[in-house]
């Protein structure tokens, strides 16, 4: 349950409303549904104020056609995959396109989780020479500059510059959507130096699709970079 008046549609079919105070966001807990035991869970995945409900799997139906119907008194609908892809992408958040088993903390930006003072999975790794630096392909945004021109997942980067040959490959494209929040297209890629390159301008090319067209490099966050949304 996502949106808006994720917390007013909640609220009116719960036995018991919840609040922002008492249901923070990444909190979880027991909640009633018409007398039956659930299990509430505030995260989000699309970063709007969002819920997650369980309720034991022989009412889970009835609960669903419940929600659209509710939901849709609000002016509102179940939303698909598509719809959802658009909202992560415009938040910068990251799914197996861009965890694809090549890809360390340090090229996602979050380098900083894995602790500095004892040891974990993966830490011996990735203080390997050549997972870190200046080299690695790191996670940014891109708009083409003019917005109207659209590309596809798979396309790759290169100087501006530069011609579009192996020799000069500086990155690829993992997700693209057309965002009407922002109108224009956005992506998320990985390029060389990625994060010291924000504002700078780079060649896409797709030789498939027939694609040559100029990004703008940005921060992957390109809408409510402070998470208003998903934690108000």
């Amino acid at each position: 349950v996502a949106g808006p008046l994720a917390r007013e549609l909640l609220n009116s079919f719960l036995d018991a409303p919840v609040d922002d105070a008492a249901f923070p966001f990444l909190s979880c807990g027991t909640v009633r549904v018409g007398g039956v035991e659930a299990r509430l869970f505030r995260i989000s995945f699309s970063g709007e104020l969002g819920y997650e409900i369980a309720v034991p799997a022989r009412y889970g139906e009835a609960l669903y056609r419940d929600l659209v119907a509710r939901a849709e008194s609000f002016g509102g609908a179940a939303y698909g995959m598509e719809a959802l892809n658009v909202l992560r992408i415009e938040k910068g958040f990251i799914t197996h396109a861009e965890i694809h088993g090549r890809v360390t903390a340090f090229d996602i930006g979050l380098q900083g989780m894995v602790s500095g003072k004892k040891d974990c999975i993966g830490k011996a790794s990735s203080q390997r020479p050549g997972l870190t630096g200046a080299e690695r392909e790191q996670l940014v945004g891109l708009k083409p500059i003019a917005p109207e021109k659209s590309f596809g997942a798979g396309a790759h980067l290169f100087d501006a510059g530069a011609d579009p040959v192996r020799t000069n490959d500086q990155g690829y494209v993992t997700s693209v959507c057309w965002s009407p929040t922002l109108s224009t297209h956005l992506g998320l890629a990985f390029l060389k130096n990625g994060r010291a390159r924000h504002g700078q301008s780079v060649r896409l090319v797709d030789h498939l699709r027939g694609t040559d067209l100029l990004c703008e490099v940005t921060h992957p966050v390109f809408f409510d970079a402070e998470g208003g949304r998903a934690r108000g």
